[in-house]
């Protein structure tokens, strides 16, 4: 056997044993979140679904928004790593991936919840997955759905304003968030002229003298998040000082799954090791790295 076709086949058992945990434990998870919840289990089984050519894995994946749908109230959390944020951004991945068509009655909602977050009880910082800046990639997958864009540019520009106020006590913590959500947001259409406050964050921040670690602290040092901070560090600071990425999936065989992930979510779980092996393949694109 070659060494690709061995890596190949450690890499088809992983998957397996990955689905099997996740069937038999994925309904039973408390939280409906995209990074350690629900949501981010139905984004695998999705892929896996497609990759594999078997529906009964698309059906698994649609129980499990469903159930996620039932657990979701109007005071649920609307922050992005566990609430509704979050949430909301996945089935736009799923939409724009051809995995569900637009849910508009189940979007209108955490419309409502998240635009009342803003607006009347923003969080109190500028993280992705706790504060403002959770809020502010929600309503980014809205502008492009042209009934909801102005509700989405209104939430914007109340998150942009209150960058602009609180920017001189912006924590080194929440800096690195802070500027990935301004460099993708200058280049909508609408919003160029607030290219200025993103370069204030490049002339004062010194966001690319920052240890790697530090630079993203929300995603730990497991192997998920370690490599969605070289995917996040390429495309935001232009970072080719060590391709990780390539040498991350080029190695990924060798993990050993008799060590048991933190969880069973996206970030440092088993659908994340999942979409890893998925990505290693080449049967999906790194684009789901952007979800966290």
């Amino acid at each position: 056997m070659g060494i690709i076709e061995e890596k190949s086949e450690r890499i088809e058992s992983d998957l397996r044993h990955i689905v099997e945990i996740l069937l038999l434990n994925g309904t039973l998870l408390s939280c409906p979140g995209l990074v350690h919840g629900k949501m981010g289990i139905a984004v695998f089984f999705f892929h896996y679904a497609r990759y594999s050519g078997n529906s009964l894995y698309e059906d698994y994946a649609v129980d499990l928004i469903e159930e996620m749908q039932t657990q979701l109230y109007v005071n649920s959390p609307a922050d992005y790593e566990k609430g509704t944020a979050g949430i909301g951004v996945g089935v736009d991945y799923l939409v724009r991936n051809g995995f569900l068509k637009e849910s508009d009655d189940m979007l209108v909602e955490l419309d409502q919840r998240i635009f009342r977050a803003v607006m009347l009880d923003p969080l109190p910082d500028f993280t992705l997955y706790y504060g403002l800046i959770g809020y502010g990639r929600y309503w980014i997958s809205r502008l492009s759905h042209r009934t909801y864009a102005d509700l989405a540019h209104e939430c914007l520009l109340r998150i942009i304003f209150l960058i602009e106020e609180k920017f001189p006590v912006i924590s080194i913590n929440e800096q690195t968030d802070v500027y990935c959500f301004l460099y993708d947001l200058q280049g909508i259409s609408g919003f160029e002229s607030r290219i200025g406050l993103l370069d204030n964050c490049q002339r004062l921040w010194n966001l690319q003298a920052n240890d790697v670690i530090r630079s993203f602290p929300r995603l730990g040092d497991a192997v998920v998040g370690n490599i969605v901070r070289a995917y996040h560090r390429k495309r935001y600071f232009n970072d080719y000082y060590q391709d990780e990425i390539d040498n991350a999936l080029k190695h990924i065989s060798s993990l050993d799954m008799d060590i048991t992930p933190a969880s069973l979510g996206l970030l440092n779980g088993y659908a994340g090791e999942g979409m890893l092996r998925l990505t290693a393949i080449n049967k999906i694109d790194r684009s789901w790295l952007q979800l966290l």
